[in-house]
């Protein structure tokens, strides 16, 4: 064999080994591709699952703060309701003894 001959055979050697990878890493590529795409869905999921957990923290907070000002509205009701019953029976006392 000539140099010639044994260059173009080492070539088409070469190119047949390039073809034979590219076509075992092609479906590699996809699958790794695939897994980059369910990579980012998982980070936003975990983005969403964050701020929802942040939502929710601040509805707690709001619900807490909420059945603190209830109690206190239900607090000052039955002492207005009070006070109003005593003004209501003073009232009458003085109507009684007219």
């Amino acid at each position: 064999m000539s140099d010639s001959a044994d260059i173009k055979a080492a070539a088409d050697r070469l190119k047949n080994a390039l073809e034979s990878l590219e076509q075992s890493i092609g479906p590699k590529m996809a699958e790794f591709s695939r897994m980059e795409k369910l990579a980012a869905e998982s980070e936003n999921f975990a983005e969403d699952r964050s701020k929802l957990a942040q939502k929710l923290d601040d509805a707690m907070a709001n619900e807490e703060n909420f059945r603190a000002r209830e109690e206190d509205f239900q607090r000052l009701a039955k002492e207005t309701t009070a006070e109003l019953d005593q003004v209501i029976g003073q009232v009458r006392n003085v109507l009684e003894r007219d």
